[in-house]
C-alpha cells in the first residue's frame, strides 16, 4: 500500500486546502479545548493552520523539509522555527527546554514509517497535563491513488490510537471525523488521478469547503463513532 520514499512539502497535498477555511476551522474547532496558550505544530505542509490558532499563543513550527520552513518563516517571521525528523529523539533535542502545552499534528503521522516513534517524541516534548493533537485518514479501504501520490503509509482505525499513545499516553477523545468527505473519498477510488493538485481534484476541495461543510459538520454527529475520511486522536501526557 505504501510507496517507499519519503514524500515532503508540497508532495503531500492539494493546493486548494490552504484556502478551505470552513474546513480549516471545523478541524481546529475539535481541538480547541486542548490548545494551550503555546503549541507546536508539526508538518507545516501549506502553512493554512497558523492563522487560525488562538490570538496571542506561542508557536513553534516543526517539518522535516527545509522549504516548508523557509516559506512559514517568510510568512510569519516573528515565530520559532526548527526542522527535524520528528523519528530522532536527538534532533528534537533544542525543544526540550521549551515548555509546550499542545502538540497539533494535523495529517503528518500517516507518512511516517515510525509513527508510534514519532507520537513518543512528541508526547515527550509536553509539558505534564499537555496534549498531542492528532489527525490521520482513516480506514484502509478508503487508500486510493491520492493516498499514493500523498505519500501515504497507512490509513488508520481507532483502536490504533491505543498503539500511538503508548504505555504513558491517557487517550483523552478518539473517534471518525468528516464522513461525508468519507464518502467522497470512496468514490474518488473509481477514478484514476495523475495529480494531487489537479483541477479537478482542487475543485473537489473548494466545492466541499463552500458548499458541503454545513452539511458534513452535521452527519458527522451521528456517523463519528463508526465511519469518517479521518480519524481525530487526543492523547494526553500525564
Amino acid at each position: 500500500m505504501a510507496e517507499s520514499a519519503l514524500k515532503t512539502g508540497a508532495q503531500t497535498y492539494s493546493s486548494a486546502i490552504e484556502t478551505a477555511e470552513n474546513y480549516t476551522r471545523w478541524i481546529l474547532g475539535n481541538f480547541e479545548p486542548y490548545l494551550g496558550r503555546r503549541i507546536l505544530e508539526v508538518g507545516l505542509g501549506h502553512g493554512g493552520y497558523r492563522r487560525f490558532l488562538p490570538p496571542g499563543a506561542q508557536y513553534i513550527g516543526l517539518d522535516i523539509d527545509p522549504v516548508s520552513v523557509a516559506a512559514a518563516q517568510d510568512r510569519n517571521p516573528a515565530d520559532r522555527y526548527v526542522i527535524a525528523d520528528v523519528t530522532d529523539a536527538e534532533a528534537l533535542a533544542p525543544l526540550r527546554t521549551t515548555t509546550i502545552d499542545s502538540v497539533l499534528c494535523i495529517n503528518v503521522l500517516e507518512h511516517i514509517d515510525q509513527d508510534g516513534k514519532a507520537a513518543e517524541n512528541l508526547l515527550a516534548l509536553l509539558r505534564p497535563g499537555g496534549h498531542l493533537l492528532i489527525l490521520v485518514p482513516a480506514f484502509s479501504s478508503l487508500y486510493s491513488d491520492l493516498d499514493r501520490m500523498a505519500g501515504h503509509v497507512r490509513r488508520y482505525i481507532l483502536r490504533d490510537a491505543t498503539r500511538l499513545a503508548g504505555a504513558d499516553g491517557q487517550i483523552v477523545l478518539c473517534r471518525y471525523f468528516n464522513a461525508v468527505g468519507g464518502l467522497g473519498w470512496f468514490v474518488n477510488k473509481a477514478f484514476r488521478h495523475s495529480s494531487l493538485d489537479s483541477g479537478a481534484v482542487n475543485a473537489q476541495i473548494q466545492v466541499f469547503d463552500r458548499f458541503v461543510v454545513p452539511l458534513a459538520r452535521a452527519v458527522d454527529l451521528l456517523a463519528r463513532p463508526f465511519f469518517g475520511q479521518s480519524m481525530i486522536c487526543v492523547i494526553r501526557k500525564p
